[in-house]
């Protein structure tokens, strides 16, 4: 059984390391529309590089700082923390600054995942712990092998009368390099089934009780008699997650600056869903009953920042009733996101109840196709849409007791005088949500010129009503 939260605002997806013009993966370009009518691809702006920005953590004694932590990354995602892509290294160095002689028997510097519901162990699940040792007494004079080097835990001394046996004093610098894996196994549950998960992105929201978190610490060891100190530091994690080629027309017709041809023409771009009946009364007077065919461009796979492609087919012999439903605004499509978890991490996924958030994007916008404009189509209307995606939005995510997903939802029509048989949601189609761009050309903006991207949440009473399915 779920509980469900729903917000009642569309939700702003931003990200706390990231800026509205969201995240992009190495070597590939940022989302970048060109109207409809621009007849040819504009050319993609110059984008100046900002170069890698530089962190630094330190730990001090008496006031003094005697242990520092820099880490570099890239400077357009890394506002406010180091932030990086799936497959770059975390890049930084550690150094000590020993006025006096200190009893230290180790440095480890280690990168640490965890989802968070709670204060709890049962409520902190580490999914990624990758460390390294950067100096230890078994490895010998420091001085020998640490200023400006990385250190090389393969290869420590193997003769017992190299080991350091003395206090450290002085200055020492140590480089380091952490490669995080992009996928893990996970144990779950009291049967222990391995399942892979894909590293989330970080994810902390105000009205969300649970969190993604990444850390950097740098442990310097001593004896047991005495206090390790610890330098710890927050970093962010963007996964990436691209999706497959569209189609051969799809592509050319982003190419070409024309528009999309619809599934009659190019039915291996489109995904048709099942035909809903869109049943209720119009001007109080008769009841209507008419077909609705909603379409969503495939794959069913979209890159924050760009557009989600529909088409939609209505289908009636009530004229009067065809072109009420047909007109754009009264076509109500929006993404929804529910973000899924449950506070314990070590039970079984089906055995407790998820707590489920739920919230809505803006709407889809809506203009007539003409695709089929000289067919005998008395009795059918034909639409073309797309939804516009921010580009700070969390992308689809995964790792044991924790979910980010996000499903397509059509509404009952809304339009004066008209009234729906049922404040049901007519289709809901699960949906996928990148962060790298497809190969091939980029995805365009269709919509036509004047119209607002950020319209707000409809007035009905059914716009936010929601169902919680178990997972």
């Amino acid at each position: 059984m779920s509980s469900v939260e729903i917000n009642p605002l569309p939700p702003s997806y931003l990200d706390p390391f990231t800026d509205s013009t969201g995240a992009w993966a190495p070597g590939s370009e940022l989302p970048a529309y060109t109207p409809s009518y621009v007849p040819a691809p504009a050319q993609r702006p110059n984008r100046p590089s900002q170069g890698p920005k530089e962190f630094e953590y330190d730990v001090k004694r008496k006031g003094k700082a005697f242990a520092v932590m820099s880490v570099t990354a890239d400077a357009t995602l890394s506002k406010k923390m180091p932030t990086y892509f799936e497959g770059v290294p975390i890049k930084g160095q550690v150094k000590l600054t020993l006025d006096k002689p200190d009893a230290i028997q180790a440095v480890i510097v280690s990168a640490q995942g965890q989802v968070v519901t709670g204060a709890g162990p049962g409520e902190q699940l580490t999914f990624v712990d990758v460390s390294r040792t950067l100096w230890s007494q078994t490895m010998g004079e420091p001085r020998s092998a640490s200023i400006g080097e990385e250190s090389n835990p393969e290869s420590p001394i193997t003769s017992p009368s190299d080991r350091f046996t003395s206090k450290l004093q002085g200055d020492f610098l140590w480089d380091f390099c952490l490669e995080l894996p992009k996928e893990v196994v996970k144990q779950i549950g009291q049967q222990q089934v391995p399942q892979v998960y894909r590293l989330p992105q970080t994810f902390a929201e105000r009205h969300t009780r649970a969190t993604v978190t990444y850390q950097l610490c740098v442990r310097i060891v001593r004896n047991k008699f005495r206090t390790d100190h610890k330098i710890l530091a927050q970093f962010g994690y963007i996964p990436i997650i691209r999706p497959d080629p569209f189609s051969q027309l799809r592509q050319l017709a982003y190419q070409e600056g024309s528009p999309l041809l619809g599934p009659n023409i190019d039915p291996v771009g489109w995904q048709s869903l099942e035909q809903v009946r869109v049943r209720g009364k119009i001007f109080n007077d008769r009841s209507i009953n008419i077909g609705c065919t909603l379409f969503l461009a495939k794959p069913l796979c979209y890159t924050r920042g760009t557009v989600i492609p529909f088409f939609m087919e209505l289908e009636s012999d009530d004229i009067q009733a065809l072109d009420l439903l047909s007109s754009p605004k009264t076509i109500v499509v929006r993404l929804r996101r529910c973000i899924k978890y449950h506070v314990n991490a070590e039970s079984t996924l089906e055995s407790l109840a998820w707590k489920d958030s739920i919230d809505h994007s803006q709407l889809a916008v809506w203009w007539p196709s003409t695709e089929r404009a000289s067919l005998d189509s008395k009795s059918k209307r034909f639409l073309n849409g797309e939804m516009h995606l921010k580009p700070d939005m969390k992308p689809t995510s995964a790792m044991a007791h924790f979910r980010i997903q996000y499903s397509v939802i059509m509404f009952p029509f809304d339009t004066p005088g008209y009234e729906a048989a049922s404040s049901d949601i007519l289709l809901e189609q699960p949906v996928e949500i990148g962060t790298a761009h497809s190969q091939g050309p980029r995805p365009r903006m269709y919509a036509p010129p004047g119209y607002d991207s950020d319209i707000g949440p409809t007035t009905a009473p059914y716009a936010f009503h929601a169902t919680s399915a178990g997972f």
